[in-house]
């Protein structure tokens, strides 16, 4: 009977030392003690304490770790589970080690998990299927590679949990803007007339989801044979107070410029700055999602014409490379 107490002690100790992300205070052990004295008889101060410091060594005994929860509500919500379970058999290969645990608390969130890398620790909630998880997997695998939870979260974002603050781990408005979020490249053309031109954008979730980082470069052949290279960084959030999108961008000539954003469906419309070599009065640049990514266009007006098509690019996702 000890040995069977042993093993359960251990196994909730472990779960505990997740929930508690490897560090605890005196008051969260004595909650968790009269937890276990009022579910179970036989365990004294002495053996809860060696089991915490087991769970302690074995959080950290890894460099990365994606913990899941095996408690009773998220195996009853969790149809990935038994996936999971022999990824945590031992029999996987790669940078992300994976274990199954007891209850990790927040059982109305559930299915949850918790991802460590080095000293680091993030949450998952409401994750259910298999795509679900595999865009949590792949984001554990390649957090683990480099060593940084300061990835790309790629499919992972919208089940990041923050099981501290109460505010939402997502901006919900946001979503219809998730089409930019990605590695995507593509050449440009010139509508009437000879010419065209490179352009990279990475886009990434940012600050837990409510913003949206778009780092892009482009490069436009010069007729004397060199290439003027623009970088630039914009940051696109959704102002709950106004119900507006904005953006605020930050270029290589150390000027930041505002835009307003219109949706329009499944377009995104703003006013921007004419290229500086062309008549005209105005410009506006018209993204629209697309299968293979979206279709970037910059319309000029020259005095009080109409808009007309100045450039078109197409920018595609670059395929990620299996970690």
């Amino acid at each position: 009977m000890a040995t069977t107490h042993g093993t359960d002690l251990d196994e909730l100790a472990r779960a505990f030392a997740v929930r508690m992300q490897g560090s605890w205070r005196d008051v969260d052990v004595a909650a968790f003690t009269q937890s276990l004295r009022s579910s179970s008889s036989g365990m004294n101060d002495a053996s809860i304490s060696l089991a915490l410091e087991r769970a302690r060594g074995w959080f950290h005994e890894r460099p990365a770790e994606l913990f899941v929860c095996g408690g009773r509500a998220c195996r009853n919500r969790l149809r990935y589970m038994a996936e999971l379970e022999e990824k945590a058999s031992g029999h996987q290969r790669g940078p992300l080690s994976i274990a199954i645990t007891e209850c990790q608390g927040p059982c109305k969130q559930a299915p949850v998990a918790t991802l460590r890398v080095g000293a680091r620790s993030t949450m998952f909630a409401q994750a259910f299927n298999d795509c679900d998880w595999h865009g949590i997997l792949d984001y554990g695998a390649r957090a683990a590679s480099a060593g940084t939870l300061l990835v790309d979260a790629g499919g992972a974002q919208s089940f990041l949990f923050d099981p501290v603050h109460d505010h939402d781990h997502a901006s919900v408005p946001l979503q219809r803007l998730a089409f930019l979020v990605g590695h995507f490249n593509g050449e440009g053309v010139y509508p009437g007339r000879a010419g065209s031109f490179q352009k990279e954008v990475l886009g990434t979730w940012e600050a837990g989801g409510r913003f949206i980082g778009l780092r892009m470069a482009a490069t436009y052949p010069l007729k004397d044979g060199r290439n003027d290279v623009h970088h630039a960084l914009v940051l696109v959030g959704y102002n709950d107070a106004t119900g507006a999108y904005e953006a605020r961008a930050y270029t290589d000539s150390g000027t930041t410029r505002d835009y307003h954003l219109v949706l329009d469906g499944e377009r995104v419309i703003f006013a921007d700055r004419a290229p500086g070599h062309v008549n005209a009065t105005a410009a506006r640049k018209i993204l629209t999602r697309s299968a293979r990514g979206y279709l970037e266009l910059l319309e000029i007006q020259r005095g009080e014409g109409e808009f007309e098509t100045y450039s078109t690019i197409e920018l595609s996702l670059v395929p990620r490379t299996a970690v």
